[in-house]
């Protein structure tokens, strides 16, 4: 229980950081006001466009942080996408496989992806984002207590357990940032692929 429990929790961390809606939970990066909402290409895929618009979003000094966090079921459209700089050879976008030895590192455009499962599937607004963790708030007052007592259910024969922890998140970019040559284009740490 002390390892899997905290395991748990950790989980349930990670998921409202990115997707919490701020009521008796933290604000997660996707549903605060500063996140960048970018078109898609083609319903339901991930297509080359998409990974420029979304990269042409983030703020630049954000950049050298940021990451891509990709629903697992999005790993074959980044595995196959590919693009063509001379009009005839391809070259991936997403590399992967340096060799084939060891586990795959991927990259887009230079910085690293991570898949997860715990953002929406593929199709859907959030199913691949490129986010600058950094500029993401966490207020950690207590560390995690696990606590057990056999007092409580006693006469049921049972053990109760309570996990205590204050914290608290949110983005701290507030809103998209007009860059200063004025363009329409806003930008933000926090970039999202739409539905």
């Amino acid at each position: 229980m002390s390892s899997k429990l905290p395991q748990g929790y950790g989980y349930w961390e990670d998921i409202t950081f990115l997707t919490g809606d701020g009521v008796d939970k933290p604000l997660g990066v996707y549903n605060g006001n500063g996140v960048v909402s970018v078109s898609r290409n083609t319903s339901s895929h991930i297509k080359y466009q998409d990974i420029v618009s979304m990269y042409s979003r983030m703020y630049p000094s954000s950049v050298k942080n940021a990451v891509w966090v990709a629903a697992h079921d999005t790993f074959p459209d980044l595995a196959e996408l590919s693009f063509s700089p001379d009009g005839t050879n391809y070259v991936p976008v997403m590399l992967w496989l340096a060799n084939a030895v060891g586990t795959p590192s991927p990259t887009i455009l230079g910085r690293p992806v991570i898949f997860t499962e715990k953002v929406t599937a593929l199709g859907t607004k959030g199913d691949l984002s490129f986010v600058d963790f950094s500029e993401y708030l966490i207020g950690d007052r207590q560390m995690m207590q696990l606590e057990s007592s056999q007092d409580y259910l006693f006469a049921s024969d049972k053990t109760a357990f309570r996990l205590v922890s204050r914290v608290d998140g949110r983005p701290w970019v507030q809103s998209a940032i007009t860059p200063h040559n004025n363009s329409s284009n806003t930008l933000s740490p926090y970039v999202t692929l739409a539905t």
